[in-house]
């Protein structure tokens, strides 16, 4: 399906602005459970390739595509963790991190005034995205307590403006990792309303309790000529500062892709890409470790949130978890605030990610990555303050 050109429609509502402000700045010393910051630093091969590349002289504009090397090696890395075959030279681009990845894919398979598809709650930069396309979210609410992904709900969704889905998988906030099923039905949808799947994987390689990460690349070959696929650097290289993302999609959408792209940024910083692509395959040990670690401190925060009284499904996948607040009395608003004044603990109110603020008052969401001797106390503290009890060491 290729890029979706025309007339100009009539546009949708004006971006809505940043999330609301939360209390980061008044926080002091609370522990930070509100953002997915990745911990420790970026690979030093990279830190090096890049200060090498400033040093000398590659500091002026590179193929707007991105750096060959670089698309190589993304590529290199998606055929041996999904044992598909991505072209370089006519299947990818190098954006300015994923969000600029979702937004010129967005910008590049819809007019102004077409609806994407979005599940709800959904990760807050995503309806902000659409809006800046000039398209208009529509929102897929996940249903029961496990947010699971409906033919039902997708199929009411739809209109005749339709145009795509906008998919986060692994799902930040709330942690699904979406099934064969769901995909299935998101499969069926997008065939019946020739819709473009734009799938934002951030979080591929961190799915728990031994879940492959399903995606249009490798999983479903269906989806694949009608779907991009946008990921990123920041969670597994440790490099979220550095801005380095990439689409994937078939050449008649990448060269959409692309023309965006030249348009919005022209190009990645090039010496940083330079850094990215000087480092080696990732080491699936590695990998396996921290995934491990992480799914530990999932384990860690659940057990933490529900001895303080929250309602939490298990998160199968990503770096967050969106938990209950309906049995402790107050809305996720209050409790923010009660909880960074009281346990000196940061969490992210549920109102950003919700359409409608006063839908997300029953939930807060609760980042995943702190180091364990951060999260004990952090969780010790909420539960001693919800529920009157004397502090306990969690192991």
């Amino acid at each position: 399906m290729p890029p979706r050109h025309g007339p100009p429609r009539p546009a949708g509502p004006p971006p809505r602005g940043p999330p609301p402000r939360r209390p980061a700045a008044r926080a002091g010393a609370a522990t930070d459970l509100a953002l997915g910051i990745p911990t420790g630093d970026p690979p030093a091969a990279a830190v090096e390739a890049a200060a090498a590349a400033l040093r000398t002289g590659a500091n002026q504009y590179g193929d707007p595509a991105g750096l060959l090397d670089l698309r190589l090696a993304v590529a290199a890395q998606l055929a041996a963790a999904r044992g598909v075959t991505v072209d370089p030279e006519r299947e990818l681009v190098i954006s300015a991190g994923a969000t600029e990845g979702l937004l010129i894919a967005v910008i590049a398979t819809t007019d102004p005034g077409d609806e994407v598809l979005i599940p709800q709650p959904f990760f807050e930069n995503h309806p902000g995205v659409v809006e800046l396309a000039g398209a208009v979210p529509r929102f897929v609410t996940l249903t029961g307590p496990d947010w699971r992904l409906t033919e039902e709900a997708l199929t009411s969704a739809v209109t005749p403006r339709t145009r795509a889905v906008l998919l986060n998988n692994p799902h930040n906030p709330t942690g699904r990792a979406f099934d064969e099923a769901e995909f299935a039905a998101l499969t069926v949808l997008c065939e019946r309303h020739d819709l473009v799947l734009i799938t934002d994987e951030v979080y591929d390689r961190f799915t728990y309790d031994g879940r492959a990460h399903l995606s249009p690349l490798g999983s479903f070959p269906a989806l694949r000529d009608r779907s991009v696929v946008v990921g990123s650097f920041s969670k597994t290289r440790r490099m979220s500062g550095w801005r380095l993302g990439y689409c994937v999609a078939r050449p008649e959408i990448t060269a959409g892709l692309r023309s965006v792209h030249e348009r919005t940024t022209l190009g990645t910083p090039h010496p940083l890409q330079r850094g990215a692509a000087a480092l080696g395959m990732l080491d699936e040990a590695e990998v396996d470790t921290a995934r491990a670690e992480f799914q530990e401190r999932r384990d860690l925060v659940c057990a933490g949130l529900r001895r303080a009284g929250f309602t939490v499904h298990t998160p199968e996948g990503g770096w967050f978890l969106l938990a209950g607040t309906a049995g402790l009395g107050r809305g996720s608003s209050e409790l923010a605030r009660e909880l960074v004044t009281h346990a000196k603990v940061l969490v992210a109110p549920g109102i950003s990610f919700f359409a409608d603020p006063a839908d997300g008052e029953g939930w807060i969401r609760i980042a995943l990555v702190r180091d364990r001797a951060e999260l004990a106390p952090a969780l010790d503290r909420v539960a001693g303050h919800l529920t009157g009890a004397s502090p306990a060491v969690i192991c």
